[in-house]
């Protein structure tokens, strides 16, 4: 069963198409990085697969079961099911600034009553040092650099023990040394068979890091295969060009 189907996903803002024709599956474990140039559709793409923008067109079904279809969406209750499958970490952080790492992490789970603080101290504990993190439990995020802030968004993120992980941009507001340690937390999720689908624009980022790659220019799928089908096997003018630019 795939994780995700997208077939032919389509929304505007103000009359200007974004997303024209997105057709696309995500296999379980898969790792996908999604490339293009700036207003290709990337991060539209992923915040709908999360209902932050609502869809006029196609379909998206997650886990079999569909989430929306032709601008209609899944009553509330299992649309709600549907969207805690997911967990999405964004590229500025959101962490809260007047919050400890620790109650950061727990802030979400506690409102919507899922589990004791003891067992989500206990989780947050788990995760943070998933992270390489532990002993940031009690700081505040104005005390972390860009790359633990991130750590944090990500183990946040995996405090709602999603099946699938959404990534936007997580690398683009750190500096290449930040960058390798937010790689290296999205390499073990990998290796524990976390379902991902990364939005970036770093290509040895996603080289790396994905095991297939989608291609999105003008609002269609221009590649999807392997990082070599997708990239370096690829004819499309419009792929090499952008290679050439950013290589």
């Amino acid at each position: 069963m795939n994780m995700i189907e997208v077939k032919h996903l389509k929304k505007s803002f103000d009359g200007l198409e974004v997303l024209k024709d997105i057709s696309f599956t995500v296999e379980k474990g898969d790792v996908i990085a999604v490339l293009g140039p700036s207003g290709s559709g990337k991060s539209t793409m992923l915040r709908s697969l999360i209902e932050l923008e609502t869809t006029e067109g196609g379909e998206i079904k997650i886990e079999g079961e569909v989430l929306c279809k032709d601008g209609v969406y899944a009553p509330k209750k299992k649309k709600k099911e549907m969207l805690d499958k997911m967990g999405m970490v964004f590229q500025h952080f959101n962490l809260f600034p007047h919050m400890n790492i620790k109650d950061n992490l727990m802030c979400a789970c506690l409102c919507a009553k899922q589990g004791t603080k003891a067992e989500l101290e206990a989780l947050a504990a788990e995760l943070l040092a998933k992270v390489d993190l532990s002993d940031k439990a009690e700081a505040m995020p104005s005390q972390l650099s860009g790359g633990q802030k991130q750590r944090v968004a990500i183990a946040r993120a995996l405090m709602r023990k999603p099946d699938i992980m959404l990534f936007d941009e997580p690398t683009s507001a750190l500096d290449p040394e930040l960058t390798k340690e937010v790689l290296n937390v999205i390499k073990q999720l990998s290796a524990e068979d976390m379902t991902m689908l990364i939005v970036t624009h770093e290509i040895g980022f996603a080289i790396e890091a994905a095991n297939k790659i989608i291609f999105l220019d003008e609002g269609v799928v221009a590649a999807d295969g392997t990082p070599e089908e997708a990239l370096y096997n690829n004819k499309n003018e419009r792929i090499k060009a952008f290679l050439d630019k950013v290589m």
